[in-house]
């Protein structure tokens, strides 16, 4: 039995799954923003950051799912937070 597996070679998720990323990361941020305390609001914001950073800069071929990512995080956290 071979011990290496082969893994198939999968285009990277485009900005449509990136975009519902960023509405799960939104509503979350907008939440904790909102009805949580400040420093876990702050701390959740700069993980989510980070792996936008990374997936923009490091990974190649991941850049349209970090920018919908980011665009659809920010507008949705924005939203909730002015509705609410």
């Amino acid at each position: 039995m071979d011990e290496f597996h082969t893994v198939p070679n999968r285009p990277p998720p485009g900005p449509f799954r990136g975009g519902l990323a960023g509405l799960v990361a939104g509503v979350l941020l907008g939440s904790l923003w909102a009805y949580a305390d400040r420093e876990v609001a702050i701390a959740v914001s700069l993980v989510v950051a980070g792996l936008v950073a990374a997936l923009a800069a490091g990974v190649p071929g991941w850049r349209p799912f970090a920018v919908a990512l980011l665009a659809v995080a920010v507008l949705s956290c924005a939203g909730l937070i002015w509705l609410g």
